[in-house]
């Protein structure tokens, strides 16, 4: 996944700046710790490991060497000395219980110290940041780009999408598409209900919200959608005019060029003999994307919660009961 930083910057040092200091202010040492622990203290164990036995070599090796001038002094030279006198000044003392702690110790600390600077790297190339002039020439489809975190859009590569209630958006903004192409379909009304997957039918004394929108001059994105969060019933009326389809509308879509369930409306319609007038469409919300929410939920300034935010969006499921104008005889 990757994290798109977009800030008030004019030049290269600048952005660099803006960087090093958004990585800071939001790197999560806890995760670092919780991650890197194990593997550091294994990795430190098996080097400690094999300073033991460099070290038991060595020993074994200055015992033997002081084993033979002990034996050359005792039978030649110096008679007089014990041997047991000799080894105790010659040999040297084995270390300690506390040497041995802070051998580790050292050994650990310059093993986490030199993996946090290689993870502080990482996390530098894993965030883009970007002048919003930058962001606009580089993500040219994204809309109402602003200073701000964002990822990119699961259905294209030159669209931003905000990190702060990714699949919320994502979701209104699937909604508010579908709108469009049904009213370019020649839709004259479009009953869009919630409900809860838990539950076993859709209320239908629910509160409804009416929006006139006008077939010939509707525009995709003009948030529509928006009016379930007030009422979870939505009408929306069209003039009813007879329109004439687009071969290549869904062709242009961002969310439903390959949803099979449009495409039949839309063959539909466009089958002049016995066009198609009432639909109930039902749609919902569990695709994912990939989306790496612990990843993200250190990126965002404002503490949420992503991860409920998503699971309650794909325990609704709204139901699209639409129908077309009748072309007059």
């Amino acid at each position: 996944m990757k994290i798109i930083k977009i800030v008030h910057a004019d030049t290269t040092s600048e952005l660099k700046l803006e960087g090093e200091s958004f990585l800071l202010q939001n790197y999560d040492l806890g995760d670092f710790i919780s991650k890197q622990e194990p593997k550091i203290l294994e990795q430190v164990n098996e080097q400690y490991k094999k300073l033991l036995v460099e070290q038991k070599l060595q020993e074994e090796k200055s015992k033997s060497n002081q084993d033979k001038l002990i034996n050359f002094l005792s039978h030649t030279l110096l008679p007089a000395y014990s041997t047991i006198d000799l080894l105790s000044k010659g040999v040297k003392h084995i270390a300690t219980e506390e040497d041995r702690r802070n051998v580790f110790a050292s050994l650990a600390i310059k093993k986490a110290l030199s993996d946090f600077v290689q993870d502080i790297k990482n996390q530098v190339q894993k965030v883009e940041f970007l002048s919003l002039e930058m962001a606009k020439a580089k993500y040219s489809n994204t809309r109402n780009l602003s200073i701000g975190t964002y990822t990119l859009h699961p259905r294209d590569s030159l669209r931003l999408t905000r990190i702060e209630h990714y699949h919320k958006n994502l979701a209104l903004e699937k909604d508010d598409e579908l709108i469009v192409l049904l009213g370019r379909m020649g839709a004259k009304s479009v009953k869009i209900v919630e409900s809860d997957t838990q539950q076993q039918s859709v209320s239908a004394n629910l509160n409804t919200s009416t929006v006139q929108v006008d077939a010939n001059n509707i525009k995709a994105g003009m948030g529509i959608s928006h009016n379930i969060e007030k009422s979870k019933d939505l009408f929306v009326s069209f003039e009813g005019n007879v329109v004439s389809i687009d071969e290549n509308l869904l062709n242009q879509s961002l969310w439903f060029s390959d949803d099979s369930k449009l495409i039949s409306i839309f063959e539909s319609r466009r089958f002049n003999p016995n066009k198609i007038e009432e639909y109930t469409l039902r749609n919902t919300y569990t695709e994912t994307f990939d989306f790496d929410f612990n990843l993200a939920a250190n990126y965002l300034i404002v503490e949420a919660d992503l991860k409920t935010e998503y699971q309650a969006l794909s325990k609704k499921e709204r139901f699209f009961h639409i129908e077309f104008g009748k072309q007059s005889k």
